[in-house]
Formats: C-alpha cells, structure tokens, sequence
C-alpha cells in the first residue's frame, strides 16, 4: 500500500538536498515553455533527470540536453494526443456551460469527472514510459491505468494534492522560487517506483 505522506516526505527531502540543480532546471524548464514547441520534450527532460536523481546518479547540462534530444518525437505524440483530448473537453464545457436541463449536468460532470481521470493517468505517464521496454503509448496508458486501479486511493491524493500546490504556487509565483515542475515529477516518480518495487518483491 503506498503512503502518500512518507512519499511526500521522501520527494520534499530528495528536492531539498539537490535543490540548487533542482531550481536550475525548473527555471530551464520554464523558459522552454514559452516557444511551445519545446514544452513538452522540456517536461519529459524534467521526469527522466528526476529519475536519475531517484535512483542516485549524477546528472548535468549535458545529460539534460541527451535527454531532450532523445525524448523530443516521443513527448510530441505524448504532448499531440493530450492536447486534442484537452481542446475536445475544455470546449465541450465552456459552449454548455450554461446548458439547462439535468442532462446537461450530468454531461458536464461525466466531462470533468473524464478530464480529471485524463490528468491522474498522465501524472504518472512518464514515470511509467521511462521504466518500461514497450514505451508505445497505449503500452503507457495501460499501465497508468492499472497502477490507478491497484492504488486509486493514494494515486488521487497525490494527484489532488499536486493541483492544490500548483493552484497555490501560480497564485504565489511559488513556481519560480521553489521549482514545483520538478517537486511534482519525484511525486509521480517515487509512487510510480514504490509501486513497481513492491511488484516486483511479490512476484520473487
């Protein structure tokens, strides 16, 4: 069973003692944000060099540019298929909205109950996509999915909590200071690595 608390505890504590690089490639994955087409190879950087710093290796500006390179086309189609999914749901709720009647309730909760789910499984995709062989992205999603089913509690707290810091740190520019993208990537990361752990001492 996955803790949530000693998984925060552990990510917080893995943050604060590589802290000074920490920052440095939250500011870089900021700045790659901006020309769009940089975004998502930067936030698969993000995840791969977060996992590295999990497992206990050094890493610097030259293995975050390998990584960017190398992870460029696959972040892409991960960044294409969410965006369109994204576009579909977020227009959907915005043009009926203000629709009356209880279909139309119902609707709009099945939406935001549908793009929450989308946001839980893609927390943990890269996590996922960086530990496995078959890196396709239904290979991915599927086990998302099942790592959702084995933990749904822990996996959703994390997910909950992890919107509740980014709503607050865009709020307080936090993200700036602290380097949250990187905070939130060793929250997936640790679980996803728990998770697989404790998978693996069962099957031995």
């Amino acid at each position: 069973m996955l803790s949530p608390p000693k998984i925060l505890a552990y990510s917080f504590q893995l943050w604060w003692q590589e802290s000074v690089a920490m920052l440095l490639l939250n500011a870089a994955w900021f700045v790659l944000q901006i020309p769009v087409v940089t975004g998502p190879p930067a936030t698969a950087m993000v995840y791969a060099l977060v996992q590295r710093s999990a497992d206990g290796e050094y890493w610097g500006p030259r293995d975050a540019w390998r990584e960017f390179r190398a992870l460029f086309w696959p972040a892409w189609r991960w960044g294409l298929l969410n965006a369109l999914i994204w576009l579909v749901g977020i227009s959907n709720l915005v043009s009926y909205w203000q629709a009356p009647g209880i279909l139309w309730f119902t609707l709009r909760l099945l939406w935001i109950g549908a793009l929450t789910m989308w946001l839980a499984l893609n927390f943990f995709y890269w996590p996922f996509w960086l530990a496995q062989d078959d890196t396709s992205l239904r290979n991915t999603y599927r086990n998302c999915g099942r790592f959702l089913l084995l933990h749904p509690g822990p996996a959703l707290t994390l997910v909950g909590l992890s919107i509740i810091l980014a709503v607050v740190s865009l709020i307080t520019t936090l993200p700036f200071t602290l380097g949250l993208m990187c905070w939130l990537a060793l929250l997936g990361t640790t679980a996803v690595q728990r998770s697989l752990a404790a998978q693996a001492a069962g099957q031995s």
